[in-house]
C-alpha cells in the first residue's frame, strides 16, 4: 500500500503544472536552438554554392587566360593583337575605315520643360 502511495505521490509532482511548465520551457529552449543550428547551416550552404560559383567562375578566366598567354607567345599571336588593338595593317595592305553618319544632336537635346519653369523665364 505505502509502495502504491509513494508512486502516487511520484506522479502527482511529476503531472503537476511547475514541472510542465519547465519541460515546456525547455522544449521551447531546445526548439530554437535547434532553429538556430538549421539556419545557421542553410546560410552555410549557400555561401558554400556561391563560392562554388566563384571558383568555377575563376577557374575558366584562369583557363582562357592561360590560353590567351600561349596565343600572346607565337608570332601570329601578338600580330593578331596588333591588329586588334592599334588598327594598322601590314605594308601592301589596304585598311577601310567606316565612319558612321553625324547625328542632328540639338533635335535629341531638346528636353519637356515644366509649367513652372516656363513661368518663371518670363520674368528672365
Amino acid at each position: 500500500m505505502r509502495d502504491f502511495q509513494r508512486k502516487r505521490k511520484i506522479r502527482k509532482v511529476l503531472y503537476s503544472k511547475g514541472v510542465m511548465a519547465v519541460l515546456l520551457l525547455l522544449v521551447v529552449l531546445v526548439g530554437k536552438a535547434t532553429w538556430s543550428v538549421y539556419s545557421k547551416e542553410h546560410e552555410s550552404r549557400n555561401r558554400l554554392n556561391n563560392v562554388e560559383t566563384d571558383l568555377q567562375a575563376l577557374t575558366l578566366r584562369e583557363q582562357k587566360l592561360r590560353a590567351d598567354i600561349e596565343r600572346l607567345k607565337t608570332p601570329e599571336g601578338i600580330e593578331y593583337e596588333i591588329r586588334e588593338q592599334f588598327q594598322v595593317a601590314k605594308p601592301g595592305e589596304r585598311m577601310v575605315v567606316l565612319v558612321d553618319e553625324k547625328k542632328d544632336v540639338s533635335a535629341e537635346q531638346v528636353v519637356e520643360r515644366s509649367l513652372v519653369s516656363k513661368f518663371f523665364d518670363i520674368f528672365r
